[in-house]
């Protein structure tokens, strides 16, 4: 087990349990609950190569901790998550994605606001990944993976990142079959991320700061106004820009067109509902800016792989 998941692990008190998490028996599952919270951790560990967590976890208060890391490049996706702004990276909300890289013996200091219950998965390419298996067995000697990877703003959203996490929280496989499922899940995640990296560096190159910074207003705009429809004139006037500029623009700043990234938000604010809340799904494909619940059923199924209620009744019973 790496340093990180395992100075956690000591930090929470958390015991291996004999219920493995949910959804796979692969993954070794340690549980804590104490006075400040209660949670799991589920570990799958693929040789010396990579690792895979899920978790969740919810604190009755703020909860402090620092860990000890690996030499590694990890990739993680909050499903829920309330941070505080002294958080290592800034601040951290539910659906966000985001690539960290870390050195051996590295201390990473957290903050995770009470009440809210923290949701995350994440993949870990340890340097034997990336540094041996990529150069050396697949025979891509040309990229630094850590330098590459640079690129990608603060938080970002990739719907093709969000589908194969959701694959892999959904696989059942037994152990044989587990192995071969997670290392090709793993390389697809990779491959996505060095063709995103690419298409961010060249959309990029000719974007001004003052461009960047009217696009992240526009950004903060549309994450505040699920429920609207803001038409594109509207916004590109808000950025000073032409529409045609502004697409450009946008798609070179946020990594994805303006009616991936509104819907992408529309998703991940749809999943917080399910999971946290009562409400009827009628109600919440009002919230996230759908008359029709019809299409908003259609669309969950195509971002999420499973329809609303569906969604719902697997996070219960997880």
């Amino acid at each position: 087990m790496n340093k990180g998941y395992q100075s956690f692990i000591e930090h929470t008190g958390s015991r291996l349990s004999k219920n493995s998490f949910p959804t796979n028996t692969c993954f070794s599952t340690y549980r804590f609950s104490s006075e400040s919270g209660t949670g799991y951790t589920s570990i799958y560990e693929l040789n010396a190569f990579a690792s895979i967590c899920i978790a969740e976890h919810s604190y009755h208060r703020d909860f402090e901790y620092a860990i000890i890391s690996d030499e590694s490049i990890s990739i993680h996706q909050y499903d829920s998550i309330d941070s505080d702004r002294s958080y290592l990276r800034g601040d951290v909300y539910s659906g966000l994605q985001y690539i960290g890289h870390t050195s051996d013996n590295e201390l990473c200091r957290y903050v995770i606001k009470k009440n809210v219950p923290a949701k995350v998965i994440a993949v870990q390419l340890a340097s034997e990944y990336y540094e041996t298996y990529l150069k050396k067995e697949v025979g891509i000697r040309n990229i630094d993976l850590k330098t590459e990877l640079q690129v990608f703003p603060h938080g970002f959203s990739i719907p093709e990142i969000s589908s194969i996490f959701n694959q892999i929280r959904s696989f059942k496989g037994n152990e044989s079959s587990a192995k071969l499922f997670f290392r090709s899940k793993i390389d697809e995640l990779t491959a996505n991320l060095i063709q995103k990296a690419d298409e961010l560096r060249r959309l990029s190159a000719n974007v001004s700061a003052a461009d960047r910074y009217a696009i992240s207003e526009v950004m903060t705009t549309l994450n505040q106004s699920l429920s609207k429809r803001l038409p594109l004139k509207i916004l590109a006037a808000d950025a000073c820009m032409s529409a045609s500029k502004f697409k450009y623009v946008f798609k070179a700043v946020a990594g994805q067109t303006l009616s991936e990234y509104v819907t992408q938000k529309r998703m991940e604010y749809a999943c917080e509902l399910l999971t946290n809340s009562s409400l009827y799904i009628a109600e919440i494909a009002r919230l996230v800016g759908y008359k029709n619940p019809g299409s908003f059923s259609a669309q969950f199924k195509k971002s999420m792989g499973l329809l609303p209620l569906a969604y719902r009744l697997n996070k219960i019973s997880a």
